[in-house]
This record gives structure tokens, sequence and C-alpha cells, in this order.
């Protein structure tokens, strides 16, 4: 099964999303409406916009789930209304303003998804004065987390393997968000609301916060766990919080601490978390009754080789590889003038040595006008 596939297949299928999205766009969406869904999916927003009376809705998305979209659209009967355009939401270029932008880029932290960038982009070259957005707005929230499985996880590192040291990978994990669906047995108190999102106004500008924790009953913090309240406008929400009676089925993210702290209930934990949400990455200090117990960053759990780094080096010099020639020669030949039969044929001439028949330029080629060239 196509893995793209069966991700829209969980996203359609989690009745609390799509009835918190059907309600609001219906809601916000008035009759006549011109509509931008961004990073379209399936288009279930677009289609949720047509049956909201919009008058048209552009579906802009950049993978090939698009072909599903259109379709569903036919077979819905709201092709004559819902255009579709496969491009980066950043690149796309639309023959109108738009009265709502819609989207659902959120993630499990409420940020890292890329809906802040894409709606900042998308309000500025493509909302109509006074328009609206769904979500309008995302309220992050920050709790204690005891997690003894993602403990152990974190442990494993620190056990040799065949007798092999693979410690090195313990400061990685430690320094990395972690993707878990949280009960809210798993909180040593309750959340509190840490930072709102303002998306009408906010960009890709590095933000941050600092809040204060009390636990609710001893125990160990392992993390510090994240999830969201979005603003879906007109008193509506979507939420994955832990507990939240109508909770989406998208998970929560916990941020380690390298050490398992023990805590008494009414202890306060003070929490800080500066983030840029553009580059994903996000810095935690926490301190425990007063004593700073850790500082992490997700920088340092990036995996970046010393060949990449090298190559980013203001004093570098690059030179291209063979297949970066070739792509250029792909590039160049896109003039304008030439059909892609001829393309392919002038490229497998010049780069002959790169590939093992003309099949295999043909898929080269296919992929680097695919990527960029337009009609």
């Amino acid at each position: 099964m196509s893995v793209q596939l069966d991700e829209h297949r969980q996203l359609i299928g989690d009745q609390h999303r799509v009835n918190a999205l059907s309600r609001a766009i219906g809601t916000v969406v008035r009759p006549g409406d011109v509509v931008l869904d961004v990073a379209s999916g399936t288009g279930i927003l677009g289609l949720l916009a047509c049956r909201a009376g919009a008058s048209r809705v552009y579906c802009v998305e950049q993978t090939g789930i698009i072909e599903l979209a259109r379709q569903l659209a036919r077979a819905n009967g709201f092709a004559d209304r819902m255009r579709f355009i496969m491009a980066n939401s950043a690149a796309a270029h639309l023959p109108e303003l738009v009265d709502v932008i819609v989207s659902d880029q959120i993630g499990h932290f409420g940020f890292d998804a890329g809906i802040m960038e894409m709606l900042a982009d998308a309000r500025v070259r493509c909302l109509k004065p006074q328009g609206r957005m769904v979500p309008a707005g995302i309220t992050l929230f920050v709790g204690l987390a005891e997690l003894p499985v993602l403990r152990a996880e974190l442990d494993f590192w620190m056990t040799p393997v065949a007798g092999f040291d693979f410690s090195a990978g313990g400061n990685i994990a430690v320094n990395s968000g972690h993707p878990i669906s949280l009960e809210p047995e798993c909180l040593l108190g309750p959340g509190v609301e840490a930072c709102y999102i303002d998306l009408s106004i906010a960009g890709e500008l590095p933000f941050g916060f600092t809040t204060v924790l009390t636990a609710s009953r001893d125990g160990v913090i392992d993390g510090i766990a994240g999830w969201f309240v979005a603003d879906l406008g007109g008193g509506m929400t979507m939420t994955n919080g832990p507990g939240c009676v109508e909770r989406i089925d998208r998970r929560n993210v916990v941020f380690p601490l390298d050490e398992p702290v023990a805590i008494r209930a009414r202890d306060e934990v003070t929490v800080g978390m500066r983030i840029r949400p553009s580059d994903l990455i996000v810095h935690w200090d926490v301190s425990v009754r007063g004593e700073r117990r850790c500082s992490h960053s997700t920088f340092a759990g990036m995996l970046l080789p010393r060949e990449a780094l090298a190559r980013t080096h203001p004093q570098t010099v690059p030179h291209l590889t063979p297949r970066g020639e070739a792509r250029k020669t792909v590039l160049t030949l896109c003039d304008g003038g030439r059909t892609l039969d001829g393309i392919e044929r002038e490229t497998y001439s010049r780069h002959r040595d790169l590939f093992r028949n003309y099949a295999d330029a043909q898929v080269f080629v296919a992929e680097v006008v695919t990527r960029y060239s337009q009609e």
C-alpha cells in the first residue's frame, strides 16, 4: 500500500478532525467566497468549502496525491469549482485574491508541520484585506510527562550492543522531540497554556515562552509534553490534548530530560522554550524547585554529517558532481524551444557515462523536468 495514501486515509478517517473542520469551514466560508486550500492533500477541506457555498476553491498541493484529489472532486460533483495547482505553496500563483485560506499543516505541537511559514506567505500574497483563515490561531500547551517507555528508549543507547559502545546515539535521542500519543495518566499535573500564535500576524521569526508547571502528584519527570488547541474560528477548536473528549488522532510531542528527575506534589517546574519554526529548532530549559536541571536543543539532535557541513562553509568553492552537471544540462535545455524527447536525447548524448541505457536517461530527465519546468 502507498504510504502516502495510508497517511491520508488516517487523516480523513479521523472523525473528530473531520467534524471539527467541517463545522468551522461551514461557519467561516460564506456563499460565493473564493477559497485557497494550502497543502490540500486529498482536497477534503476544499470539498467542505464547496459544500459551504464557495464559488471557487484553489487547491495547492505539491505531491502526487493531487491526482486523487482531482478524481474526488469529480466524483463529488465539484470539479467545476475546484482548481488544482501542483506546486509548493510559496511558488503557487493564483489569478485572484481569496476570501478564505484553509489548511491543516499543524503538526504535533502546533507549528511543526510548517503552518506558520505557509500561512504567512499565503496571507500576504493571496488573501483579501479582511479575509479569514482556518485556523485563525494556535495555542501551545505544555505539561510534565512521566514516561518509563521513553526513558527505556533513551537508556537503550547507553547499553553496549554486541560489545560496542553506542552511547553517542544517546545525545541525539535526548535532544530530539519524540512523537508520542499521551494518555492523561502520563501527566504529573495539569497542562498549562504556554503561548498563543496569532496566524493573522505570525511569520517565520523565532518565538518563545517561559512558564511554570506545578506537579499534582509525586512522580518522575522524563520529559516536557507538548500539544495544541487550534482556534478554527467561530468559537470552534481542534486539539490533540491528552484526555480531551474530542481529541483528534494526532500524536503529541515529548522533549526529554537527559536524566529522570524525582518530583513531589506541589513542586514547581519552570520550563523555557525558544523556537525557530522555519528550521524546526526547539531549545528547552527545565528547572525544578529553582534548580536548573537540563538544557537541550533539537539542533544537537540533528544528524548533520561533516561532509554536508563542510559544503556549507562560507569559504567553500563548490563544484558540480557529474550528476549535477547533467542536471544543469537538462535545465539549460529547457529553453522553451525543445521538446522533451529532444532534451532526453541531448542529455544522453552529453552524459552517456552516467546512464546504463537511454531509458535511465529518460527517467533522470523526467525527475528534473517534473520538478522545475512548467508548461
